[in-house]
């Protein structure tokens, strides 16, 4: 297993929590102004960030185990992979305290709105307890 290709996924990992980041932050502003619908198509957009996490997170699972045990791998190279994974459950901590905002907000939002109407959400289905970020 070459570790630089365990970096380039790690950093890759990265980019795309970066991008789930910023989709969430504007979710949540968004949910400020009420704004429903936009929210809905940020929440899809959501999800097809997630989808390819998930594909990179089992592939980096299987890589993982394969680069714990090889010697070829320098100290510097695991220092690395080390520090870049190290951001990775940083950023995944913030996602999750944003969308643990965000659910207070859609909570507020739901109990302000009239007995009887819905508030026809696709992020009802979603709960931040259930992301599965690595430690």
């Amino acid at each position: 297993m070459d570790s630089k290709q365990v970096l380039k996924a790690l950093e890759r990992e990265r980019q795309l929590l970066e991008d789930f980041i910023c989709l969430s932050e504007e979710q949540l502003l968004l949910l400020e102004d009420e704004n429903i619908e936009a929210v809905n198509a940020l929440l899809q957009r959501r999800a097809e960030l997630m989808m390819e996490l998930t594909a990179i997170e089992a592939t980096l699972g299987t890589w993982i185990c394969q680069i714990r045990t090889d010697p070829s791998v320098t100290p510097e190279m695991m220092h690395e992979l080390r520090a870049v994974n190290d951001e990775i459950v940083s950023m995944a901590n913030h996602i999750v305290e944003i969308d643990e905002q965000t659910h207070h907000r859609l909570d507020m939002i739901k109990h302000k709105a009239r007995p009887g109407i819905q508030v026809p959400l696709y992020a009802q289905a979603y709960r931040p307890d259930q992301l599965n970020m690595k430690s």
